[in-house]
């Protein structure tokens, strides 16, 4: 079990009976409940239809010229459960907090509670005006990232509302529901995850300096294979960047948004930053502002 994380041992014979009434009863797909004394989320895969778009994205995924524009292997209801249970294995495996899965059946997992996920907490600090401490958590954001990609893995959807982190400064992930290395090379994935991740991090902050310092914290961590995938995926993505300024005028939403400042962030940091030495990551918040274990 990673540090940090409770090691219940699964749910009692009564828990498991409460359980499958709540299943019965409440048919959501992500649900808390008390269980055995102890909040537990509840989580279903057999309970929405997947869009037509993510359908067609599946279908197209085999023939698309670009890697990392693949989509996840398709899976029924039980093999998305079954997948997310793999990657927390893996990232408990490797030393990273993740959910305990106390309980699964088919498509149904049940997972412990967790430290406080990191979106409230930057919403928190950026209601009060603490910049510091919000651009900072963005930049340990991106160092934990570097780290899982030191480790060999890949998150698959990296966000704030994935990550949490403990009172002790360690990171930890969750809703594994993607596994882009499963459908290209290891290391596309991961630029994948960093692309992902800065779409988030170029929306959230003004700052470049913070930008740059969060780029900095993942490279300092992160194989230095993963940076000409990186290379490959933002040369893809940068014939975009033109169109995307002319319809910013207009009404270009937040994906739009987000993904033209990830690119445009990505391209110049990979100009400037990626070839110098790695420096240790910067900028991180103070322990005790953070969130606690639960």
């Amino acid at each position: 079990m990673a540090r940090g994380i409770e090691d219940s041992g699964g749910l009692s014979r009564q828990g498991t009976e409460q359980l499958l009434k709540l299943l019965v009863a409440h048919p959501r797909r992500l649900s808390s409940a008390e269980i055995d004394g102890r909040t537990v989320w509840i989580k279903r895969f057999d309970t929405e239809t997947r869009p037509l778009a993510t359908r067609l994205h599946s279908l197209l995924s085999p023939v698309l010229p670009a890697a990392f524009l693949r989509a996840s292997p398709s899976a029924d209801a039980a093999g998305l459960a079954a997948r997310e249970a793999r990657k927390v294995a893996r990232f408990d495996a490797a030393g990273f907090p993740a959910p305990a899965i106390l309980w699964q059946g088919g498509a149904v997992l049940v997972l412990s509670q967790v430290a406080e996920i990191v979106q409230p907490t930057l919403h928190r600090l950026a209601k009060a005006g603490d910049r510091q401490g919000h651009d900072g958590l963005l930049v340990e954001m991106a160092g934990a990232l570097g780290r899982v990609h030191a480790a060999g893995l890949c998150h698959g959807r990296p966000h704030p509302r994935d990550m949490f982190r403990m009172a002790d400064g360690t990171w930890g992930f969750l809703d594994f529901e993607e596994e882009p290395e499963a459908s290209m090379p290891l290391a596309a994935a991961q630029a994948r995850d960093v692309w992902l991740l800065f779409m988030q991090i170029t929306f959230r902050t003004q700052d470049e300096a913070a930008r740059a310092a969060a780029f900095d914290a993942w490279r300092a961590e992160a194989p230095a294979a993963v940076v000409p995938q990186l290379r490959r995926l933002v040369s893809a993505l940068s014939p975009l960047v033109p169109v995307l300024k002319l319809l910013q005028p207009l009404r270009l939403g937040k994906d739009g948004r987000r993904l033209l400042g990830a690119v445009v962030f990505l391209r110049s940091a990979l100009r400037t930053r990626a070839n110098a030495s790695p420096a240790p990551a910067a900028g991180t918040s103070k322990p005790d502002r953070i969130g606690t274990p639960t």
